[in-house]
């Protein structure tokens, strides 16, 4: 028989982990992408899913299109629908021995690690009080986000899958409590919601053309400082400007005798000028 090496065994990202919203996933993730915690890299084999699928297990794993990669996330159990309660999607497992309730069931007080007895304050709450009916088998929680490693780089999707029972659940640490997670940063912009992207997220990508320079203020109310600047400008902005001999061709008749009238003068005197300079200086 053959058997897998051990170091290609995949498991848990972190192995025992209650995440509550979104500022949890993201610290789960950049704990990924710092190295500390190692994602899913392909989908769990049988021994995989019956050994690490268990009440406070969490995996982190990359949407690919690869043949090797991971498409979707699949752990061969039964789960109702989805219900979101924000920013997690919760399904429940069916079981043969869950039958639905004849009367709704009060809502419960849980005590957490090392906490006061109080009311949940995590998205599992309101799964918890939104159900009509709680499963005693596993509930499976999902997140996506897409990640933004740099300005140019193309943004990857990362998902988030963990499992918890509901009477385990108030002994499950938190990213808080978690000495390893506890301390990190979230850097400004790295991770935005999957199911928070809209159309226009890709609207600076190559193919799309930038919208225009828009000019600064008072730029077209001034005027150029000579003809040749409003020439260059005229074919800068794609204009052609009629020639000076076009121009006094098209001007109109009025200005057209007062300049025939100029010329005829500037004639006149030219000719007097050269009879006095032909003259014999005595």
């Amino acid at each position: 028989m053959f058997y897998a090496p051990a170091q290609d065994v995949q498991r848990p990202t972190h192995p025992r982990l209650h995440v509550r919203d979104a500022r949890d996933a993201h610290v789960v993730f950049e704990a990924v992408r710092q190295g500390l915690l190692k994602p899913v890299h392909r989908r769990l084999n049988e021994l995989e899913r019956s050994s690490f699928i268990q009440s406070g297990s969490l995996f982190v794993w990359e949407e690919s299109d690869d043949e090797m990669g991971l498409k979707r996330w699949t752990d061969g159990r039964v789960w109702s629908q989805s219900r979101m309660r924000e920013p997690y999607l919760f399904y429940d497992e069916k079981l043969a021995s869950d039958e639905p309730p004849s009367e709704p069931k009060a809502k419960c007080t849980y005590r957490f690690v090392e906490g006061p007895s109080r009311t949940w304050t995590s998205s599992a709450q309101s799964h918890y009080e939104r159900s009509d009916h709680h499963t005693s088998g596993l509930v499976k929680q999902a997140y996506s986000a897409w990640v933004f490693a740099s300005h140019n780089a193309k943004p990857r999707k990362w998902h988030l899958t963990a499992y918890f029972t509901y009477a385990d659940l108030p002994t499950i640490p938190t990213v808080d409590q978690d000495p390893l997670l506890r301390g990190i940063t979230v850097p400004p912009g790295i991770y935005k919601s999957g199911k928070a992207r809209s159309r226009n997220s890709d609207a600076s990508t190559p193919g799309i053309p930038s919208p225009p320079s828009t000019p600064s203020p008072g730029a077209s109310a001034s005027r150029p400082s000579s003809p040749m600047q409003s020439s260059s400008r005229g074919k800068k902005d794609g204009v052609v400007l009629p020639s000076l001999q076009s121009a006094i061709a098209h001007t109109p008749i009025g200005l057209a005798g007062s300049h025939h009238r100029a010329t005829a003068r500037m004639a006149e005197d030219q000719r007097m000028i050269q009879m006095l300079n032909s003259r014999p200086i005595l």
